[in-house]
């Protein structure tokens, strides 16, 4: 009961958090699509479409050859991440996100999950390599744990002139993502609320900021149907890739 009363305060205590309460609030009374039965239908539905980096970029039409990040910028941000005081995500498929906006010249980025901000630093360098670009990325803060100050810790300054970083829920900061790009995207990456019902609200928001050829990419698929719904309604080519233990989607927008 404290725990609540505490979980309670926090939120109350950010009125930009509001609507993201009120949504895991009104979410505990619906139907719930992230049970133990979907998670292991939507594992094995990912884990039996899994293909290489290199076949699922072409399934998604983004060809040309692909390139390791680079393990020095790797190392550093290792280094960095080491001085956190509170422990957050790991790093994922930096090859996935640093190829794909090196190949399709994404210069317009949504993201959401930042944590460390690895993510963050595989878009940035991909993106000053390709001669600059702005990066949007929304991160709500830990719950109670007080990470805001170490969140993408790992970014380096000389990469962080385009990078706008919205401390807040999807609900909020996504609106507000999108418009600081003006309302076009090239690329997203959703890496936040991995529920069915936080995709179902990100997922379609996300898409209808994709400028045409945007690649839409999503972690975590593994967690529920969803990803595999949305793909389904889009009758478009998908690919799904493995990554440590874990699934990714990609869809391109014609």
């Amino acid at each position: 009961m404290i725990e609540k009363l505490k979980t309670a305060i926090w939120f109350a205590q950010r009125p930009s958090h509001w609507r993201h309460a009120v949504a895991l609030t009104v979410r505990k009374v619906l139907t719930d699509h992230d049970t133990p039965d979907a998670r292991a239908k939507a594992r094995a539905w990912a884990a039996e479409r899994a293909v290489p980096l290199a076949q699922a970029l072409a399934i998604v039409g983004v060809k040309g050859d692909l390139r390791p990040i680079d393990s020095a910028l790797v190392a550093e941000g290792t280094a960095r991440a080491a001085r956190s005081a509170v422990a957050m995500g790991g790093a994922g498929d930096l090859d996935l996100l640093s190829n794909a906006v090196r190949l399709t010249g994404a210069r317009r980025v949504v993201e959401t999950g930042v944590a460390y901000g690895w993510s963050s630093l595989a878009v940035l360098d991909a993106m000053d390599r390709n001669g600059g670009g702005k990066l949007a990325s929304v991160d709500m803060p830990y719950v109670k744990l007080g990470n805001e100050p170490f969140v993408g810790i790992v970014v380096p300054d000389r990469l962080r002139q385009g990078w706008t970083l919205i401390r807040e829920p999807d609900r909020s900061g996504l609106e507000k993502a999108i418009a600081a790009l003006g309302g076009q995207i090239d690329l997203c990456h959703y890496d936040s609320d991995k529920s069915w019902w936080g995709r179902a609200y990100a997922y379609p928001k996300l898409w209808n900021a994709l400028a045409s050829g945007g690649l839409f990419i999503s972690d975590d698929i593994q967690d529920n149907l969803f990803f595999a719904q949305f793909a389904a309604s889009k009758s478009l080519p998908f690919a799904v890739l493995a990554c440590e233990g874990k699934f990714v989607g990609l869809i391109r927008k014609p």
